[in-house]
């Protein structure tokens, strides 16, 4: 009886984080019938939960999320649900769970503590998932076919940048010579690769790095770069 009370009170609002998304228009609620959470993101976000107990975090139906166990203490860098553009957080309750979405379309992600029998410990939260923005000729957003072309694009975008910014540069006068320009431009290329792969990189060592890899797990995970496939991120379990 204290272990499950124990459980209880653990599971008050403070124990799980979730991002907190922008306020929605006030609704009117049916409050007899107990709804789960909506949340929504995109396909380049990445929502973090914490918590101070270990969760067991099913997500239904299957290829749309993927959910990944991460340490107090890890370091992410990459966009998040809630937030505005590339940030830097840091996995500070006991227990940390990457979710990030392989495809559009709508989940539900069904979290209990471990070691729980008990369906009154049950939490549900509703996550809808959306393709990345782009705009691409036709003006219709696309979605990038994978995480690495959604990082190949970030970097043509940031490439095309610093060749605006050398333009600038050499016209002014600020730059006068060959080796000057090879100079400045190479620095400005290398932060654009680096702007533009490090969260792919993040995201790589969250799934398989650290005390967990192994060759299959690498393997399993790069595999997909290799087939420009979306939807079929393996599970680096």
């Amino acid at each position: 009886m204290r272990i499950l009370l124990l459980l209880l009170t653990m599971l008050q609002d403070g124990a799980i984080e979730f991002p907190e998304p922008p306020a929605p228009s006030p609704v009117v609620v049916d409050d007899t019938q107990p709804q789960p959470s909506v949340d929504t993101f995109s396909t380049d976000q990445l929502y973090l939960i914490q918590s101070d107990i270990a969760l067991v975090i099913l997500a239904s139906p299957a290829g749309v999320l993927q959910v990944t166990p991460a340490k107090q203490g890890a370091v992410i860098f990459s966009r998040f649900a809630g937030g505005k553009g590339l940030e830097e957080k840091t996995v500070t309750r006991a227990n940390g769970y990457v979710v990030r979405g392989l495809a559009a379309g709508t989940a539900e992600l069904l979290i209990l503590p471990a070691g729980s029998a008990d369906l009154t410990d049950l939490r549900r939260r509703i996550l809808n998932v959306t393709a990345a923005e782009t705009t691409p000729p036709d003006g219709r957003p696309q979605p990038p076919a994978d995480d690495v072309a959604a990082a190949f694009r970030a970097y043509e975008k940031s490439w095309r940048a610093a060749q605006g910014e050398l333009a600038d540069r050499l016209e002014s006068g600020e730059i006068t010579t060959e080796k000057a320009a090879a100079d400045w431009f190479s620095v400005a290329g290398q932060e654009a690769r680096k702007q533009a792969f490090l969260p792919l990189l993040r995201a790589e060592s969250v799934v398989f790095g650290g005390e967990g890899w192994s060759p299959e797990k690498h393997a399993r995970y790069v595999r997909r770069y290799a087939d420009g496939q979306r939807g079929k991120s393996a599970q680096a379990n």
